[in-house]
């Protein structure tokens, strides 16, 4: 007979199986080591700015746009539209559309010779497009990306549709779009890049936040003043000139690694993150320059801040 004190007696607890009983106080004693506390600390710290912050603000704001799912569909309105767009554009002037696209995204030659597969030549576009029911499809593009962003800048102001009344403004950003990408591409261009590139990171701000801030303005019909609008053109250049970038840094290498895996597949991979990535930089550079407006930041505190923080 198994006395009731001894292992294995009948009710006793599996821990008494020559195992030592749980003692809650290791748990206890890991929280109140010295690195566990500062750790703690520096989360509970970074909660409490975060709280109201513009950060938060900015979240919120980005969470309300459904920053990546607007961005997506960006994308997929300006493969279906601008791309074919830009190629009949660039076909119509004699040009190569590979060139002019890879030009675009930062690609170098190799990758641009890659890239080329894609397309038909110059000639071959122009004489299936012109004369033909094409040409009408080719103008609807134009006016369904300027419509597509200008649906987006209604949301992020929160501003009535204008619906077709919107039409003569989206024509005249159409005109002055394709006027100051042939201005840029053909002339402005070449120059700026043999400068140096500090002069073309300059040039290239002053250009990005420019047509940004004259595009917000008129797809949004004058409905926002020049000057709540300029932070939202301003950082929309700002991420402008980062994407391109960064797109210059490593496209290349991807689009070539890409083909080689993948065949032409892969190069239309790449070209999509491209184009997620041009949406993404419009969403958020309206939705940044907006938090900077509404909350009425400046570089003066920023860098007052900066200071204290030290």
């Amino acid at each position: 007979m198994i006395p009731n004190g001894s292992p294995g007696a009948p009710g006793q607890p599996a821990s008494g199986t020559g195992r030592p009983p749980h003692d809650g106080r290791a748990g206890s004693k890991a929280a109140n080591l010295p690195g566990v506390r500062r750790v703690r600390r520096a989360a509970e710290w970074g909660q409490q700015r975060y709280a109201g912050s513009s950060a938060e603000y900015l979240q919120r704001r980005l969470t309300g746009l459904d920053l990546i799912n607007q961005g997506m569909l960006f994308a997929a309105t300006l493969l279906l539209c601008a791309l074919p767009f830009l190629i009949v554009v660039t076909a119509l002037a004699g040009k190569s559309s590979a060139a002019a696209i890879g030009r675009r995204m930062g690609l170098d030659r190799q990758a641009t010779a890659v890239f080329g597969h894609l397309f038909a030549s110059p000639s071959a576009t122009q004489a299936a497009v012109v004369g033909t029911a094409s040409m009408v499809f080719f103008v609807l593009g134009g006016i369904v990306i300027a419509s597509t962003l200008e649906a987006l800048y209604e949301r992020v102001f929160d501003v009535s549709r204008r619906g077709i009344k919107g039409l003569p403004r989206q024509l005249i950003w159409l005109a002055v779009t394709l006027g100051l990408g042939f201005l840029a591409g053909g002339l402005i261009g070449p120059a700026v890049r043999h400068a140096g590139l500090a002069v073309f990171a300059a040039v290239a701000l002053i250009y990005f936040t420019g047509f940004w801030w004259f595009t917000l303005w008129l797809l949004l019909a004058g409905r926002v003043s020049w000057r709540r609008l300029f932070p939202c053109a301003c950082a929309t250049g700002l991420f402008w000139l980062g994407m391109e970038a960064v797109f210059a840094l490593f496209i290349s290498r991807i689009v070539i690694s890409e083909n080689q895996e993948y065949g032409p597949i892969g190069i239309v991979s790449a070209l999509m993150a491209y184009l997620i990535a041009i949406g993404v930089v419009i969403i958020l550079g309206a939705a940044v320059g907006l938090v900077w407006e509404e909350r009425n930041l400046s570089f003066r505190a920023a860098f007052r801040k900066m200071r204290r923080a030290r």
